[in-house]
């Protein structure tokens, strides 16, 4: 009935005095935490604590809550050492996970390369935790995240790679074909090939097409080679880094058009959490990174 992220949010809501700064401590959203107290409230049956109180006032069932997390929590903590300590003591794991699709095509030379250099490590790579990496690594799941996105900066720390280029892809007999550059309002009706990622969160929609009506269509596929076999078929068009188009744009297979006359850039980094004890093994996978960076990016 009452879970260890129950007896974290208690901890937190008296070191903190609100729920807004408890769910800031514990690296959640304000109504994520609300609703996770609330469902513990209803399990209980009962109250835990007095809102709209200043300070925060603790019911019955709160101060008991309360005691327990200040028994189980140590020991929790004590036990999780040991066991990263057996672990280290044999060989260490760095759990990785990239938030950008595209970039898997030049991550995993860099990763073999690394693993090379150092025989002691291991690198898991998550496939699982995409669209809140950030959030995950806060919450200890993962070690490493590659990303676009700065957030949580007091808990985070990024190391920037280089600027991406994001470009427009369609088939050779698309009307947008015989221009440099595309305006929003030339894509709101079009049929965007994308990975299966929320629209929220992707960078055509988020930073290109934000003030506008999207009225098109979107359609996922898995992989960025099918997604440019398709542009090619002139099935639909997609936004992916320049480099990968390469091989296709010298076939004349594909044109490639900047999102708006300035284009569209996003900065690429490797994130970690600001106290790590691995960070000197994090500062040498980056400076690979950037060494085996697609060749766009270095000329950037």
């Amino acid at each position: 009935m009452v879970e260890l992220k129950h007896l974290k949010a208690i901890q937190a809501l008296r070191d903190t005095g609100s729920v807004s700064a408890a769910a800031n401590l514990l690296c959640l959203t304000q109504s994520a935490l609300s609703h996770q107290l609330k469902e513990l409230e209803h399990r209980l049956e009962q109250g835990l604590f007095e809102r709209k109180t200043e300070p925060l006032q603790f019911l019955p069932a709160g101060q008991l809550l309360l005691q327990l997390a200040e028994q189980v929590l140590p020991a929790v903590r004590a036990a999780e050492q040991s066991l990263k300590q057996g672990v280290e003591a044999s060989k260490s794991e760095i759990r990785f996970c990239v938030e950008c699709h595209a970039c898997y095509h030049w991550l995993l030379p860099a990763i073999k390369a690394f693993l090379h250099q150092e025989p002691d490590l291991e690198l898991d790579l998550s496939v699982s935790i995409q669209h809140q990496a950030i959030e995950a690594l806060l919450q200890d799941e993962l070690d490493l995240v590659v990303t676009s996105d700065q957030r949580l900066l007091q808990h985070v720390h990024y190391h920037y790679l280089y600027p991406m280029e994001l470009r427009l892809l369609v088939s050779p007999e698309h009307p947008l074909a015989r221009q440099s550059w595309v305006q929003p309002e030339q894509l709101l009706q079009q049929t965007i090939l994308s990975y299966p990622v929320p629209q929220q969160r992707q960078d055509l929609f988020r930073f290109f097409l934000a003030q506008h009506a999207f009225q098109g269509r979107v359609k996922p596929i898995e992989q960025g080679s099918q997604m440019i076999q398709q542009v090619a078929a002139n099935q639909g068009v997609a936004v992916l880094p320049g480099w990968m188009a390469e091989p296709y744009l010298q076939q004349g297979l594909i044109a490639s058009l900047a999102l708006g006359e300035e284009g569209l850039w996003r900065p690429m980094y490797l994130a970690w959490r600001l106290q790590d004890r691995l960070e000197p093994a994090y500062q040498r996978l980056a400076t690979l990174l950037q060494q085996l960076l697609p060749q766009q990016a270095q000329s950037s």
